[in-house]
């Protein structure tokens, strides 16, 4: 992800925090998401395996990893990201270890280290453009000891462009006793093309008085067929793919040859 990215996503702890504040250890757990990966996971023998999210936003993924036995390392390019990862390892007694890094910065400090590398939460949209996406993609291959698994998370892009919505709006969240309504507001102009996301979050007050949080992120829309092209470039071989033209979101794991 390039540095010009960073000033907009760091001010997105409000959001991290609304969706996911109030989970309980219980509920971190059973996170769907780690359970959703549990069969990559228990491939391996045993837990002593090193995992890295690469793109750990608040944590949580990270601290339902390390929750579940696991060795976490959690990097994010946004200090504040990286501080509520802190936050909510603390909270939930894991221990986490924690670096504020761009994905170029990795293969300096982690040169082949980890046995799987999670890139979700459709981070890997953030790459300027097919270029730098290669480029991010491959720092992440390098990380990876051989036989590793890259796990990349993303939203069907061409399924958002087809139907091109200008508005998102999610169901409503409660945190710390108020309610929040999350909206993304879309300016999308094609694949491989610059867009943007405008993120509202609308905080309901006893009073019905609604108070707006805002915040935009950049992103660069990419094809499934690309994103599997860069990843077999690189010496992946495709072992999961749960693309279906009609879904909002998929996942590819990829295994280093």
């Amino acid at each position: 992800m390039n540095n010009n990215e960073k000033p907009d996503y760091d001010k997105m702890g409000w959001l991290y925090s609304a969706l996911y504040g109030d989970m309980s250890t219980e509920e971190l757990r059973e996170f769907e998401y780690a359970k959703n990966h549990m069969e990559l996971l228990q491939s391996y023998s045993n837990k002593n395996i090193s995992i890295l999210d690469s793109a750990c936003g608040n944590g949580i993924q990270a601290t339902a990893f390390a929750l579940n036995g696991y060795n976490v390392t959690a990097t994010d390019i946004s200090y504040e990201m990286v501080a509520l990862t802190k936050e909510l390892a603390s909270k939930h007694n894991v221990s986490i270890n924690t670096m504020v890094k761009s994905w170029s910065d990795l293969p300096s400090i982690y040169n082949e280290q980890f046995d799987i590398v999670f890139n979700t939460g459709n981070s890997i949209v953030h790459s300027q453009n097919s270029i730098t996406r290669e480029h991010d993609i491959f720092a992440l291959v390098q990380v990876l000891k051989s036989k590793g698994t890259l796990v990349i998370e993303t939203r069907n892009w061409e399924k958002v462009i087809k139907e091109n919505k200008r508005f998102t709006v999610y169901d409503k969240k409660t945190y710390l006793n108020k309610d929040y309504i999350p909206m993304y507001y879309w300016q999308l102009n094609g694949i491989e093309q610059k867009s943007n996301v405008e993120i509202l979050l609308q905080e309901i007050c006893e009073d019905n008085h609604v108070e707006i949080y805002e915040s935009s992120l950049t992103f660069t829309p990419f094809t499934h067929s690309t994103l599997l092209n860069i990843m077999k470039k690189l010496g992946l071989e495709i072992t999961k793919d749960t693309f279906d033209e009609n879904c909002d979101w998929y996942i590819v794991y990829g295994v280093k040859k």
